[in-house]
């Protein structure tokens, strides 16, 4: 009799235990969790051409994208001295990994492959190029 209650014991904890795995609650869409860590000011860190590493400048490294709730804009740096050279304000989306950004009646997507409390990154596809943008949260 003890070793048939220890087997269901065993049994049950077993069951309990893949029953209640963390994705079961999940539909796997990540629209709500990636709109809420978006927002904010992030600093343009790195950048990849096709996997290669490209060569970034201080100013470029000044360079920040904010995200309201419905909006990014990005401010841009130049010159000698890294003077503010203005900004542009876009409207954007996400639906789930992706985020759309609307710019002159077009829309271009982004793929969001990292997105937590402090580093945003994006890859994009261009003419058959595959370009990476790594942000930092300020």
């Amino acid at each position: 009799m003890k070793t048939i209650k220890n087997v269901c014991i065993i049994a049950f904890i077993s069951i309990a235990t893949f029953a209640c795995s963390s994705d079961d609650d999940s539909s796997g869409d990540t629209t709500g969790d990636n709109q809420a860590k978006i927002i904010g000011s992030w600093r343009y860190t790195s950048s990849t051409t096709n996997g290669e590493a490209d060569t970034l400048n201080d100013c470029d490294l000044m360079d920040t994208a904010t995200f309201t709730t419905s909006q990014v804009t990005f401010a841009y740096f130049e010159g000698v001295n890294c003077e503010d050279t203005g900004s542009e304000s876009v409207n954007y989306t996400i639906n789930g990994n992706n985020i759309l950004l609307s710019l002159n009646n077009e829309t271009f997507t982004s793929e969001i492959l990292t997105l937590n409390s402090t580093t945003l990154t994006l890859k994009d596809s261009d003419g058959g190029d595959v370009y990476t943008d790594t942000y930092t949260k300020l």
